[in-house]
């Protein structure tokens, strides 16, 4: 299995911005160095559902724009599934334009025990990461 090595902080607030947006679905963009996933950037849901979610064009040129400033790689997309499995959708698939990038998925289905799980989505085809926490 391919692995995604992401910081620890990362992961964490990635976990706790999919609790503060539930039951909306969050979304957000992960950057890093090399291929280490160290900083993200919360996005704002444009469709604000609990089912989906959209990154307003204008807040994706600001990001690109700013990984180039300061010379950090698009690493990954990460969102939330406030009520169901860490598992793509069939919209998830459909909309993965990025497949060099990893899609990490945050489950809240048990709320009490939230679930992140990395996936690499090419062409339809959905391949599960192993997520290499690092301190």
């Amino acid at each position: 299995m391919a692995e995604i090595q992401v910081r620890r902080g990362v992961l964490e607030d990635i976990v706790r911005h999919a609790q503060e947006e539930s039951p909306r679905e969050c979304c957000g963009l992960l950057m890093g160095e090399s291929d280490i996933v160290t900083r993200h950037r919360r996005m704002k849901n444009a469709l604000e559902s609990n089912v989906r979610y959209s990154m307003e064009a204008k807040e994706l040129f600001r990001f690109f724009k700013d990984l180039r400033s300061g010379d950090l790689k698009h690493l990954g997309i990460y969102h939330s599934h406030p009520a169901s499995e860490a598992y793509p959708s069939d919209t998830d698939v459909r909309e993965s334009f990025y497949p060099d990038c990893a899609y990490f998925i945050v489950s809240l289905k048990d709320a009490g025990s939230p679930q992140v799980r990395a996936f690499r989505i090419c062409d339809a085809s959905v391949e599960e990461l192993a997520i290499a926490v690092l301190v």
